[in-house]
């Protein structure tokens, strides 16, 4: 099982391993999907960090301001117009005080990898969501740790 930071709740969901045993004992792949509707839906980007608006009671203004945005492109990303790349899905969890797992599940809904301990550039960037850092405090301490800040 695997708990999924969503809206102001937690939502318990199956590990993958679990439900590849029920699909394999289904009686058929649509039972399967009917009675899995929960796990395979997913939420978008946009619906997400919509839901994470209201959590932390916070505007989109607010977090693309703290987030280091100019201009309208975090809007177009909160509206699901733009999909975003996985450094300004970063530069937006900076923009909330978002925890690292919040983050890392935005990063699972955009598609990419979430950040890895293992990886020095992710390890600083975790130690920024972990401390709420701002954008320009994240930035300094990449540079200052020759790695390649988020523009």
């Amino acid at each position: 099982m695997q708990d999924l930071p969503v809206g102001s709740e937690i939502i318990r969901k199956k590990d993958t391993v679990t439900l590849q045993s029920e699909l394999r004992h289904s009686e058929s792949v649509e039972r399967f999907v009917v009675e899995n509707q929960s796990e395979l839906g997913v939420m978008s980007v946009s619906e997400y960090l919509n839901e994470l608006l209201i959590k932390y009671n916070i505007e989109k203004c607010d977090v693309a301001k703290r987030g280091g945005f100019n201009g309208n492109y975090p809007y177009q990303i909160f509206n699901g117009k733009k999909n975003a790349s996985r450094d300004k899905l970063i530069q937006i969890a900076l923009g909330f005080p978002l925890s690292i797992e919040e983050t890392q599940y935005l990063l699972q809904l955009g598609g990419y990898l979430g950040l890895y301990v293992r990886n020095s550039r992710d390890a600083f960037i975790m130690y920024a969501v972990e401390k709420q850092y701002t954008l320009e405090e994240l930035n300094e301490l990449l540079y200052a740790n020759k790695k390649k800040m988020i523009e």
